[in-house]
């Protein structure tokens, strides 16, 4: 799509990403947006200039991440607490839980990458063969030229080229099931993150056993009232032994697990339930007591609000969020 109207602009923007404050900055220059979209599986592509500098500020994404390419221009972005400098050197990369405010030269062009905050963390928990405990939180500032990074933008580069072409991969659901997998594998690869350490030890570690009895027992009764001494009784060593454990290898406490567990189930059953479904009970059903709290690390762990997951889940008579067609193309 093409427009000079900073509302059309801001409009269409915001439906393939989120609402946000768009301000156009060159006075007596009027705006020249123009986006291509290609969305495939719990991805999309999004090529956009403004031809005026530009303001951007969405705030905090919530629910999918953003990886920027920036082919030509520059761009002042500010993550978080981070600042930096975007141009054809220099990617960013926006977590779902940070805040961001962008400024664009009138020259400037981004390619961006969005990846389904829920499609993310799925593939990272099977790359661990473990429950993520934490949001995802990359490093802002994306090196494209050298290492890693150059990697990460030859492939999206590739990705792109395909989505010009009639025998493209995309033209399939395995195809496009495969470069899914292979663009999250290689951001989680390239990007430093607070998962680094655990992806690059994943394939190393021999998890002890009373550390693998201790999960178990959690990942297999979430819903009883397990303590910390009936942990460590079924492991067959001391609470400071299996705290120490669970530190060295999962990076985590038991507790935290068990919170996380409990929390995965109570967001799957939500997710299938009728919208009349009580969340309370469903809470209490795996062992969550306390809803205050139960509210506050759902929002935390998956960017919405219980009722917002009970009320656009699948027993609601609304579709996955997977959006697939058979010819993936710009519109």
């Amino acid at each position: 799509m093409q427009t000079s109207d900073v509302d059309e602009a801001r409009e269409r923007v915001g439906k393939v990403f989120c609402q946000h404050k768009l301000e156009c900055l060159s006075p007596g220059r009027a705006l020249d947006m123009r986006q291509h979209v290609a969305r495939f599986g719990d991805l999309a592509l999004s090529y956009i200039g403004y031809g005026a500098d530009v303001s951007i500020d969405p705030g905090k994404l919530s629910t999918f991440f953003l990886v920027h390419l920036i082919p030509s221009g520059r761009s002042e972005i500010r993550i978080g607490d981070s600042a930096l400098v975007g141009s054809s050197a220099v990617g960013a990369v926006t977590s779902s839980t940070t805040a961001m405010r962008m400024r664009w030269s009138a020259d400037c062009a981004h390619l961006v990458l969005k990846i389904e905050r829920a499609a993310l963390e799925r593939h990272l928990c099977d790359l661990l063969g473990d429950t993520a405990i934490r949001p995802v939180e990359f490093t802002p500032a994306l090196p494209v030229e050298t290492g890693l990074g150059a990697g990460l933008r030859r492939l999206i580069e590739f990705v792109t080229a395909e989505l010009d072409r009639d025998d493209t991969l995309l033209g399939s659901p395995l195809g496009i099931a495969g470069i899914e997998q292979m663009l999250m594998t290689a951001l989680l690869a390239a990007q430093p993150s607070n998962y680094s350490a655990a992806l690059a030890g994943q394939a190393s570690r021999a998890t002890p056993r009373h550390v693998m009895r201790a999960e178990e027992l959690i990942r297999s009764h979430p819903e009883r009232p397990i303590t910390v001494g009936d942990l460590a009784n079924v492991s067959g060593v001391s609470a400071r032994t299996l705290f120490e454990g669970f530190r060295r290898f999962r990076g985590t406490t038991p507790m935290a697990l068990l919170r996380a567990v409990r929390l995965e189930q109570a967001h799957a059953e939500l997710n299938a339930a009728p919208p009349t479904e009580n969340i309370a009970a469903i809470a209490f059903k795996w062992g969550i007591v306390h809803l205050g709290r139960f509210a506050h690390d759902y929002r935390r762990r998956f960017g919405e609000l219980p009722s917002d997951t009970l009320r656009r889940g699948r027993g609601a008579g609304i579709s996955s969020p997977r959006m697939r067609s058979n010819k993936p193309g710009r519109r």
